[in-house]
């Protein structure tokens, strides 16, 4: 077996040649704001801008009279206050024109001279509209609204409007970049997702090559002394290689469905060692369901037989053990070759550990512990600990596979 390697989600990383992520954020880019879709077209915004124009506009109606009985000089009548109906709506009509305007031209870290005098030009512009549009809008509609002129309205409204209409155009600003950051937040947890995705996907992809090969290999070996032994073996590796084309993109499985392309593997090993293999399966049936990353145990059991079977006449036990423990599951290999500590001719890091380490990092990160040691009762043991989820969806595999893996161990 290797050297005692002991892995856990706080110490564990990534191999050296592997693709790293950067999800560092970035700056909001002016682009990025001009890019959103404008709150207008969003049901919502209409909805509560819908909303704050019945309940300003009934509310104010309401106060600005119940108010004036406290001073009888400036007594205003029930129906003479539904002026404050007609400034609610002029107003919605104000807050549009401010998302279009801050939509159109936000000002940004790049753009802000130029936008600020066109915002304060539209703000005079808005402030003047708004004054003719509610004076001739009362004069209209309510009730004992005397026709002053729109002089004496500008007068005593364009103060409060300028700084209303000021305050909305800020409150859009702020809602642009809140929008926006969170737009580059989810893009840069995508980008990442992606990438993790696929170097998972790369990581999984070099096993089925790794395993083609010392499949081969076991083949080659027993042509001149076994034919048949090497037919049955090439038949169970049209299996696994059916199953792995299957589930390419599959990155996790249950437990059950891993101990089924696991069995396939060892029948073909079977084939190869014939009554000197033992394997041993400790199963824990509530264990069955849990979800595990795809082709994980193969290399494993592999590294079992290559270094403790293989490379030791008198080994040849592998036990096999999968068991909840509370809120995890353990998942343990353990040969009954030399251990750790003893020199092996086969010894080295090996693709298959570095690549099930490096999944186990990428798929539970600080969640996950992995060791590769002595047993106490002698051979090496391999300890998987992960998050015990229960998988939901079973990919689909083909029934031909165990029936032609059954064939080929009666013939071993």
């Amino acid at each position: 077996m290797i050297p005692s390697l002991a892995v856990n989600g706080e110490s564990d990383r990534v191999a050296a040649n592997e693709p790293a992520v950067d999800a560092r954020p970035t700056a909001v880019s002016p682009d990025d704001l001009e890019r959103l879709p404008s709150l207008l077209k969003f049901r919502t915004t209409w909805r509560i801008l819908g909303w704050w124009t019945v309940v300003y506009g009934l509310s104010s109606w309401t106060i600005e009279h119940l108010v004036s009985k406290l001073d009888p000089s400036t007594n205003v009548g029930f129906l003479f206050a539904f002026n404050r109906v007609v400034y609610a709506i002029v107003w919605s009509g104000a807050i549009v024109v401010a998302i279009m305007a801050t939509e159109w031209l936000p000002v940004t870290s790049t753009r802000q001279i130029g936008r600020m005098l066109f915002h304060a030009a539209v703000c005079l512009i808005v402030t003047l509209l708004w004054g003719v549009i509610a004076y001739y809008g009362c004069l209209l509609l309510v009730p004992g609204w005397q026709p002053l002129g729109v002089a004496r309205m500008l007068a005593s409204t364009s103060k409060n409007v300028l700084f209303g209409y000021g305050l909305v155009v800020v409150l859009v600003h702020i809602t642009l970049r809140v929008r926006a950051h969170r737009n580059h937040e989810v893009t840069l947890l995508r980008q990442a997702h992606l990438a993790a995705q696929a170097q998972l996907q790369v990581l999984k992809l070099e096993m089925q090559p790794h395993f083609l090969f010392n499949a081969l290999h076991s083949v080659s070996a027993l042509i001149d002394s076994d034919p048949t032994a090497a037919n049955d073996t090439l038949v169970l590796v049209s299996d696994m290689l059916r199953h792995a084309v299957e589930t390419a993109r599959v990155q996790e499985v249950s437990l059950r469905e891993e101990l089924r392309t696991l069995r396939l593997y060892t029948q073909i090993q079977q084939v190869r060692f014939g009554e000197r293999l033992h394997i041993a399966w400790n199963i824990a049936d509530e264990a069955l369901d849990a979800a595990v990353p795809h082709m994980l145990l193969q290399p494993l059991v592999e590294n079992a037989i290559k270094h403790g079977v293989e490379a030791h006449s008198s080994a040849g036990k592998i036990q096999v053990r999968a068991v909840r423990e509370q809120a995890a599951l353990l998942l343990t290999i353990r040969d009954d070759g030399p251990g750790c500590r003893v020199p092996s001719p086969r010894r080295g890091p090996g693709v298959g550990i570095t690549n099930v380490r490096s999944r186990l990092a990428q798929l539970y990160p600080n969640h996950h512990f992995f060791d590769v040691a002595d047993a106490p009762e002698g051979g090496a043991l391999v300890t998987i600990r992960i998050p015990f989820v229960v998988m939901r969806s079973r990919p689909k595999n083909g029934s031909s596979a165990s029936t032609v893996s059954k064939r080929a161990v009666a013939r071993g």
